[in-house]
């Protein structure tokens, strides 16, 4: 199973079920209201527990978790750290010169001072893709570095 996964349900609302770092698996339905319901499954995917949200507890549940009420200290460390580096997402087209190639052989950090950290695709996510992973349409790179070397990068998967 990939990271998360989104479906819809029909006249209710969409549902997100997800695994964390650690093997726990999660379930999200969101109501076309706002309410929200979250679950935490067993291993059989039965549910072990939930919660019940409205839409503006949700939310500010939401802001928690994701940082903006409170970051831990270690994270205002590292951004400053991190300060000048950047994430970017490159999708590949069918006409990518870098398709049907190995990573291995491109000398992407060689040649555009940017590092690949993953590949998405629609077989899920590959973290820190090895030497051996070859490149399709459609793929979408996770690119690490500098900003001002993503036009690099740009033009590896773009011209070649």
């Amino acid at each position: 199973m990939s990271f998360y996964r989104e479906s819809d349900i029909p006249s209710i609302g969409k549902k997100i079920t997800f695994m964390t770092h650690s093997g726990d698996k999660a379930t999200l339905i969101i109501h076309h209201d706002g309410k929200r319901e979250f679950y935490i499954m067993d291993k059989e995917g039965e549910p072990l527990a939930n919660v019940s949200m409205l839409d503006e507890e949700a939310r500010r549940i939401g802001s928690f978790i994701s940082g903006i009420t409170y970051k831990p200290k270690s994270i205002e460390d590292l951004e400053l750290k991190l300060e000048g580096i950047e994430i970017e997402w490159f999708t590949l087209d069918e006409s990518s010169p870098i398709v049907g190639l190995k990573l291995g052989g491109l000398g992407v950090r060689k040649r555009t001072q940017v590092s690949i950290i993953a590949v998405i695709n629609k077989d899920g996510f590959t973290p820190n893709p090895s030497s051996e992973y070859v490149f399709n349409p459609g793929d979408i790179c996770v690119v690490i570095g500098d900003p001002n070397n993503f036009k690099y990068f740009h033009d590896l998967v773009q011209c070649g």
